[in-house]
């Protein structure tokens, strides 16, 4: 086997991973899920969620793919063979993501485009200046032609150079290997960084952004007794930090053999709740603006997804005194780089898994072409006029759904946790302590055995319930019953992902796993068993919700005045708590991480002096 590639120093692979973990997703995800989450009282259940699952599932697969010094179907391969179809299973739901993933990178090239346009041509407008309702018909009518049905149209030909434009730099930011993404990163992880710095001081020195802010930060205590606020901490947490897409456990089998594991694991999650902060100050302050000079409720401008990142901020920034154009730019660069980091990472873990476990030899200057030729071609389904956006919004939501990646971290979690009968998580810990600036003790194997799992089939169980909850009546629209039948043949087909795997994919034994020892397990029945019987509560909670939804619809009206136009909103001291909390509890443990990095460093990080 050849010698594996390793990252070109430390610095390199944590910016590589916070540029995977930092996403689209974070600009419109978190910002939203925020206010609607009760302003600063979200940040106790997201903190929480941070602590009890994000960072130990990162470390987790960290320390997996560190051991294994192979990707994902190696890595669980050298566990035990019949567990190298779990790896496989990442790779494959990593793969659908990119397939759309390059078109909302498409959509900020062409947004990118027609924002320089503008500022270099005199008397150039932007097509989304002119009003909310401009805007959104810039983008969903002009640019996608979208309807409401799975019907489809001729590709939209922006959209179509876009995706292209988005592959080819995917292509030409790994076509050198990993030594070559060292250097990339360099460049697209700090960059975005820089200009959403630049749109939050511009968008706080806006008239109407403590308004904008005032949704964003002040608390409302009484969400915290919802539900609802609790699973939308928890689910943003997971997929913020690209948890089961294969990526984080690739990237980490590429660190030097005596690289830090834990404080990487810390930085690279406070380095992301950072990001997702700051994205929600530079998103708020510049909608309270918006709403000031159309005179509307900072409510109405508040949504989230595409609609958010390329109608209702694009038009917000149209707005802007001075510079509008320019400040446009700045946003869809950031956006661009924001998102191309994510992309050519999950394509990186694709490839790699290729290269790694194929049989015979699969060099990646024709598997890394191949990759990305398939992926386009898939792609111009979602490039598609009508019905594209709606394919783009089914592929999305099965992987974020019960059988996608939460499915494939709960397997993850099963196998790491109990396989040879729970020493392997022991191992794992061992492992990365003995290299780590900081060591974790044994609540960790409790979190990866018992209570991140526990979390993983609520979300199941509840994801499921809300998809049964929400099946249309007859009365609903053709649309929305069609669009409710797709889901769940979707949802069929992605249940069975994993058979197909368990079935076609050869449970070879790599060498390594002896050095384990014991070699009875039953983990392989529970991987299948315990989502079943997650989705099955799932679906009777459903269907009880179902039978009562009329009365707890009635039950729930609300009196409370709702604002027609703008009322001007200053930031309580609760909000300015909230703000130093968090920004102390973000800074504060980079500053710490940092420090015990640096404390290595001077005596005994092998791979900080040498490199």
């Amino acid at each position: 086997m050849a010698k594996r590639e390793h990252w070109g120093g430390r610095v390199a692979f944590i910016l590589a991973a916070i540029g995977s973990a930092v996403g689209l997703g974070n600009l419109w995800g978190f910002p939203y899920k925020l206010y609607a989450g009760g302003g600063g009282a979200f940040l106790v259940p997201y903190f929480l969620a941070m602590f009890v699952v994000g960072i130990p599932l990162l470390l987790m697969e960290y320390a997996v793919g560190h051991w294994a010094q192979n990707s994902p179907p190696g890595a669980f391969g050298r566990i035990l063979g019949k567990y190298r179809f779990v790896g496989w299973w990442l790779v494959s739901v990593a793969f659908v993501i990119i397939t759309y993933y390059t078109i909302i990178l498409g959509y900020s090239v062409v947004m990118l485009w027609d924002s320089l346009y503008a500022l270099f041509v005199p008397d150039r407008v932007m097509p989304w200046q002119g009003g909310v309702d401009q805007a959104k018909g810039a983008f969903f009518g002009t640019m996608l032609n979208y309807e409401s049905t799975y019907a489809l149209s001729a590709p939209r030909w922006p959209v179509l150079i876009g995706m292209l434009a988005s592959w080819g730099m995917i292509y030409f930011s790994l076509f050198r290997g990993v030594k070559w993404v060292s250097k990339v990163v360099l460049f697209t992880v700090p960059l975005p960084w820089i200009m959403l710095l630049v749109l939050t001081l511009r968008g706080l020195t806006l008239e109407g952004a403590t308004t904008g802010l005032h949704y964003y930060l002040e608390p409302d205590w009484s969400k915290l007794g919802d539900a609802d606020t609790w699973r939308l901490a928890f689910s943003q947490v997971f997929f913020s930090l690209s948890l089961g897409f294969a990526v984080m456990m690739c990237y980490a089998s590429f660190l030097h053999r005596k690289s830090d594991i834990n404080n990487n694991a810390a930085i690279v999650a406070l380095g992301d709740l950072a990001t997702s902060f700051i994205a929600g100050l530079a998103v708020f302050s510049v909608i309270g603006n918006m709403a000031m000079l159309s005179n509307k409720p900072v409510q109405e401008a508040v949504t989230s997804g595409p609609g958010l990142a390329f109608a209702v901020y694009p038009y917000a920034l149209s707005q802007l005194p001075a510079g509008a154009a320019a400040f446009s730019a700045i946003f869809f660069m950031a956006l661009l780089t924001l998102g191309i980091d994510s992309a050519f990472s999950i394509v990186e873990a694709v490839q790699s898994s290729i290269n790694d476990n194929a049989v015979g030899s699969w060099r990646r200057s024709w598997t890394l072409p191949s990759i990305c030729g398939i992926g386009a071609i898939i792609g111009v389904l979602y490039t598609c006029g009508k019905g594209g956006l709606n394919w783009l919004g089914l592929a999305d939501d099965l992987v974020n759904g019960p059988f996608g990646i939460l499915s494939v971290a709960l397997a993850e979690t099963l196998v790491v946790g109990w396989a040879w009968g729970g020493g392997f998580a022991k191992r794992m810990r061992e492992h990365a302590n003995e290299r780590s600036d900081w060591s974790l003790g044994s609540w960790w194997d409790v979190l990866i055995r018992w209570v991140v799992p526990v979390f993983l089939l609520m979300l199941i169980a509840w994801s499921v319930s809300d998809f049964i909850a929400g099946k249309p009546g007859k009365d609903a629209d053709t649309f929305a019953k069609q669009d409710w039948i797709f889901h769940l043949i979707g949802h069929i087909i992605f249940a069975m992902i994993p058979l197909f795997f368990v079935l076609f994919i050869k449970g070879k034994t790599e060498h390594g796993d002896e050095e384990l020892g014991v070699r009875k397990t039953g983990t392989l029945k529970w991987i299948l068993a315990l989502p079943l019987a997650a989705t099955s509560a799932g679906i009777i909670w459903g269907l009880t919700r179902m039978a009562i939804q009329y009365s707890a619809t009635a039950a729930s009206e609300s009196t409370e005045r709702v604002a027609t136009v703008f009322e001007k909103a200053d930031l309580g001291l609760a909000s300015f708590v909230v703000l130093t909390i968090a920004f102390l509890s973000i800074f504060g443990g980079l500053i710490w991480c940092f420090a015990r990095a640096i404390a290595a460093a001077g005596s005994s990080d092998v791979e900080l002096m040498e490199e």
